[in-house]
């Protein structure tokens, strides 16, 4: 049999067993969730975004192992996302959690029938998850990150710490299907701001080490790192490289203050990945992705990493310090 026809015979299994009909019913065996977190679950960050979907789904009045069994699948390599999707279906998910427009895509590529509730996704209209954000249609809803419509404060940040003559560096990494929309957003932020923006792209992590080398023989000071699965893959080890070679880094998700990034700015994740447990929830009680609009962040924080500036020898504008939600005045160890 071939695979395509396999998945369609699983999403056609999925569909004959609705989960509303479950939901009347007293559930005889829990609602089986697969999820496809970001990061490792070495990572402290990483794993407290995975209790806030649980946090969400327990609090919507579902309890894990009677109502709802999760199978977690942490995945290290964005190319492994396919099998892995096609695995958690083979092991019966009824419903599939996705991070990342990677796992997200792979997701809808793989069953147009298994409910998907997405998150951290930038842009779930143009890569095809979602028909629009109110009326998503489909299998798929979820909460988008809105990162991509920050380009420009990522640019203002910039500008704060360095003035309008310094040029910002911009890590980036080719081959991700967000990717060239977000750069072209910053690009357009850095020419209006009239500033210099200088491209850093990655084809693979091995580039990372001579872009580094080529940051510091440009005397680069500033570095924007595009937010996108690849580079929060690899976030420690970017941050800490563009740290040695003297660069301050921009990031797009607070949390990775912690991690010694200097300023990171984007949406509350903690909040995002609660409301994601909680639609999770309404669809096994019977709800359908269809009829559940795609939300939008509507808190953001702004967290500084005091040591990562002593580090680099900068002194941060006051105004900036202030303004932050977080100030970390130590660099938080990963366990």
């Amino acid at each position: 049999m071939k695979r395509r026809e396999f998945i369609r015979l699983l999403g056609g299994a999925a569909a004959a067993w609705p989960l509303a009909a479950r939901a009347q019913q007293q559930q005889s065996h829990p609602a089986r969730i697969g999820l496809l977190p970001l990061g490792s679950p070495s990572n402290s960050s990483d794993l407290s975004l995975v209790e806030a979907i649980k946090k969400g789904i327990s609090e919507s009045g579902l309890v894990e192992k009677r109502d709802v069994l999760l199978d977690v699948v942490w995945t290290q390599n964005g190319g492994d996302y396919p099998k892995e999707v096609i695995e958690l279906i083979r092991r019966g998910a009824e419903i599939l959690v996705t991070a990342g427009s990677s796992a997200s895509s792979a997701a809808k590529h793989q069953t147009s029938t298994i409910p998907i509730v997405f998150v951290n996704v930038g842009n779930p209209i143009g890569i095809g998850l979602v028909e629009s954000l109110n009326r998503p249609g489909g299998n798929v809803t979820g909460f988008t990150d809105a990162v991509a419509d920050l380009s420009g404060k990522f640019v203002d940040l910039a500008r704060e710490l360095g003035g309008q003559q310094v040029p910002i560096d911009y890590l980036w990494y080719t081959a991700w299907e967000d990717g060239q929309n977000r750069l072209t957003l910053t690009e357009k932020a850095a020419q209006g701001a009239g500033m210099t923006l200088r491209l850093r792209p990655l084809k693979e992590i091995a580039d990372l080490e001579p872009q580094l080398a080529a940051m510091k023989a440009d005397g680069a000071t500033i570095l924007i790192i595009q937010p996108g699965p690849f580079t929060h893959q690899y976030r420690k080890r970017i941050i800490d490289g563009a740290t040695s070679v003297g660069c301050a880094t921009i990031y797009g998700l607070p949390p990775v203050a912690h991690e010694g990034a200097l300023i990171a700015y984007g949406p509350d994740t903690v909040e995002m990945y609660h409301a994601a447990g909680q639609y999770t929830a309404r669809i096994v009680k019977g709800e359908k992705p269809a009829d559940l609009p795609v939300q939008q962040p509507t808190h953001f924080k702004l967290a500084i990493n005091l040591a990562t500036a002593e580090a680099l020898g900068l002194k941060l504008p006051t105004s900036l310090i202030a303004r932050a939600d977080e100030v970390i005045d130590e660099t938080a160890h990963l366990h």
